[in-house]
């Protein structure tokens, strides 16, 4: 049985998304790149957003078991679509700086990526994450 700690609300409409506490106000379309207008962020981008910052909550959250710290860490994101059958599909590319880790950053990172909720709902073949 879970525990619901959080629901975060945004609606989506075409060409805008905003969140039901008025933090989060996004234009939104497709790029240029797949025949968009490009105006705005697009879905790609906050999804990487996304995974990023989670992974990276993830990693203070980590790091704090060991003495570190996330000072000068960062996770680089990179979503990428491709075409499938039927529709699209995505892969995820991260890449982890973390100067700090306070023991092996590989064992922090292990540690964070099972915490964080979206690395763990992604299919293991759609993602790649390197430590720098």
């Amino acid at each position: 049985m879970s525990n619901d700690l959080y629901t975060a609300v945004v609606t989506s409409t075409p060409g805008s998304a905003r969140s039901d506490d008025g933090a989060l106000t996004l234009d939104v379309s497709e790029p240029t790149a797949l025949d968009g207008a490009g105006q705005g962020t697009n879905p790609e981008q906050l999804m990487a957003a996304a995974l990023g910052s989670c992974l990276l909550e993830s990693l203070r959250i980590a790091v704090s078991t060991t003495g570190g710290s996330v000072d000068g860490a960062q996770v680089e994101t990179r979503v990428t679509l491709a075409q499938g059958e039927p529709g699209y599909t995505a892969r995820y590319a991260l890449r982890v700086t973390l100067p700090d880790a306070g023991t092996d950053a590989s064992a922090v990172l292990e540690q964070a990526l099972g915490l964080c909720p979206f690395t763990k709902t992604l299919q293991a073949s759609a993602l790649d994450v390197q430590l720098a």
